[in-house]
Order: C-alpha cells, then structure tokens, then sequence
C-alpha cells in the first residue's frame, strides 16, 4: 500500500519537472531563470534536512508522510489556480519549488525510515529497488505525459498542474490508511532531546569512514552530473527545435535508462569489493554518457545519450544508496538519509553557475565540460583508501518494531 500510494506522488514530482521547468523557460527565455527555478527545491533542504531526519526519528512516520504530501498537493493546486486565472509568474514557480523542498526535507527521511519499519533488514534492499523502479517507471511516464498536456490545446500549464494536485490527493487518500510507523520504545519519555539526536547522529556519520566517503562521493558526482536535468529545456527548444513534446521524449528517454539501471542495480549480488566495483563503473558509465550527450549531432542520438545517462545514473544511485544503507544502524536510519538528502541541497551550487554557462557558450558544452569533471573525480576517488576498503555486509540485525494500528 506504501508503494502504490506514492506511485502518483512520484508521477507529479516527474511531471512538475518538466512544467515548470519549460513554463519558466516559455515565460523568459533565459536558461538562467530555468536554473532558479529547477534549484528552487534544493534550497530549503540545505536548511531542514538534518531536523527531518531527526524529526524522522522521533515521530510517526506514516503522519510525517501525509503531511508533506499534503503540503505539495496544496501549493500545486494553488498555482494551477494561478495558471488558470492567467496571474501565473516566474517567482510563482520558485514558490512552489521552495515548498516542495520543504516539505521533501521531512518526507524523505521518514520515507524511507519507514520502508525499514515495514519489511526489516532482510527485505530493504528489495523494497529500496522497488521503490527505485515505481520513481523511474514515472520519470517514464511523468515527463511524456507533461509534455503531451503541455501542448494540447485548452490544456496547457493549468491543466498540467491541476492534473499533479490531483495525484497528490491520490497519494493521500491511500497514505492515510496505513499504520503510524511508531517504533516500539519510542514515546516522549524514552526520547532524548532533539539537538542530541542531531549531535549524535552527526557523530554516528563522522565515526564511520565508509559512510562519510558514500555520502561525499555522491555529493561530488551529482554536483558534477546533474545540472543536465536542469538544462534539458534548453535542448529541446533551442539546441534541437522539439519543444515541449521533444522536451518530454528527452525526459521520457532518462526514464527508460533508469527504469533498466535500477533493475540491473537491483539484480547484482555479492561481496562488498564486487558492488563498489560496479558502483565505480557506473559513476564512470554516467561521466561518458554525459560526454556523449553534450555531443550527439541530432536529436535521435541525444534521445540515446540520456537514456544511457539515465541508466548509468540510477544504477550509480541505487548502489550507492544500497552501500550506505548496509553500513548503517536503524536507530540513526533517518538522521544518515537526511544528510543523504541534505546532498541534493547543494544542487544550486552547480545548477545556477551551469545555467549561466550555458547562455555564455552553450547546452552541449556545458555537458560535455560536467561530464569530463565526473570522470576526473570518480577516477581520483577510486584510489582512496577509504573508497576502497568500503563493504556491502548489513552489520546491524532487525531491531523489534511494532506499528501502531489505524487510528
């Protein structure tokens, strides 16, 4: 029920990058704006991650979920509403995205806390895989679908955004029905304070050398990786002439490649070294793919290049994620997937500065620079010895959880 109720969440979060992606761009033109806006998300997480995660760890977790559902549903209703009467401006769009991403730096967390609530150690990786293939299986759909509503006539960005409220109430309506996801022993007289849960858990993260260079590594790469994403506009309209619908083929493409990462991520097996192997190769996979997007000669060979972007991506992240997981003890499962989370916060950091890169020299070199800078770090991280010596073994056992009925 967890999965099929954030199925249609998952759906508007995919469309909602292409609309207001290509709504900003149609309203100015400038690839500088479209980098605000993509980023406007990141911002709140830089500033709440950490206390969701801590609050992730204190509270019931089926009505942290809800709630940050809620909030998105609302703030999407409102600007459809906007879009509908016509008022609909840039700073709307920015608005928006900054309350996603506040409502994102709780559910997050508490997300995937609670997936570990539900099935335990043994199932979690299957469970994260799943969860990976239902978010790609929309980054299919999402996109495409935007796209088409985008351009048919009487429809547009209002239809577009009327459409993803209406999948966040979908989600809600499911959601509800689950249990809190209170772990046993957790009442108000067994918690210690907020701040010393915070402080330990970065204490938690700070002893562990494999977590540490999990976490950096994955900052590095998506800082590196991902202004991609929020340029695809950029391709569509002015480097390839496709517009909103070749916008939601691009998108669509990324979808299918990380449909089949997170399923070939899913499908691996064995020893510690064997995963950071594979890890390795996909995060050099991800480098080269992008070198090849940023020089595909027409459109078709950039439909191409992003769905292997898109594979080697999901494949890099699921493996990364299931590596940070094993080394991790469920008391601090919140508070280490926050900081996991706080990484994307720092996605302005190169997403603003690729965006005015782009308007100086252009889309397909600006990829083509992120991709070289992925492969020069992901080579040099290959021979830390702290890279190295990471494992994939779950070290901790299932602790006793109980989840409080229905209320």
């Amino acid at each position: 029920m967890l999965w099929l109720g954030l199925i249609p969440s998952m759906l508007a979060n995919q469309m909602g990058m292409v609309a207001s992606g290509y709504t900003a761009f149609a309203l100015t033109g400038s690839a500088t704006v479209l980098g605000i806006v993509s980023s406007a998300a990141s911002i709140p997480m830089l500033a709440l991650s950490l206390v969701g995660g801590v609050v992730a760890d204190r509270s019931p977790r089926r009505l942290l979920i809800v709630c940050s559902q809620s909030a998105m549903g609302l703030a999407t209703a409102a600007v459809a509403v906007l879009a509908f009467l016509g008022w609909l401006d840039v700073w709307h769009l920015i608005a928006l995205g900054l309350i996603n991403g506040c409502a994102f730096s709780f559910n997050m967390p508490a997300r995937q806390a609670y997936t570990a609530d539900l099935v335990g150690s043994s199932l979690l990786r299957s469970a994260v895989s799943l969860n990976n293939a239902g978010m790609n299986f929309n980054r299919i759909l999402g996109p495409a679908l935007a796209g088409i509503l985008l351009v048919l006539p009487g429809v547009g960005a209002a239809g577009t955004f009327t459409m993803m409220a209406v999948c966040f109430a979908a989600a809600v309506a499911t959601l509800i029905r689950l249990p809190a996801g209170q772990p046993a022993g957790s009442g108000l007289a067994d918690r210690p304070p907020a701040l010393k849960q915070l402080v330990d858990g970065l204490g938690y993260i700070r002893s562990s050398a494999s977590i540490r260079t999990l976490l950096f590594v994955a900052l590095v790469t998506l800082l590196f990786g991902m202004p991609y994403q929020a340029l695809m506009p950029l391709f569509a309209d002015k480097v390839y002439g496709a517009g909103a619908q070749g916008l939601g083929v691009l998108n669509a493409a990324v979808g299918v490649g990380a449909l089949l990462g997170s399923l070939a991520a899913a499908s691996g097996s064995g020893s510690g070294e064997m995963l950071r192997r594979l890890q390795l190769m996909a995060g050099l996979g991800f480098g080269g793919s992008l070198i090849a997007f940023g020089l595909a000669p027409t459109f078709g060979f950039a439909v191409a290049g992003v769905t292997m972007v898109g594979f080697a991506w999901a494949s890099f992240m699921a493996l990364n994620a299931t590596l940070i997981m094993s080394n991790t003890e469920p008391g601090y499962y919140g508070r280490v997937m926050s900081v996991y989370l706080l990484t994307f916060g720092f996605m302005p950091v190169s997403t603003i500065p690729a965006g005015w890169l782009a308007d100086l020299i252009g889309g397909p070199p600006t990829i083509v620079i992120c991709g070289v800078l992925v492969l020069i770090f992901l080579g040099t991280a290959s021979f830390l010895p702290s890279y190295r010596l990471i494992q994939a073994e779950v070290r901790w056992a299932p602790p006793e959880r109980v989840l409080a009925p229905v209320s």
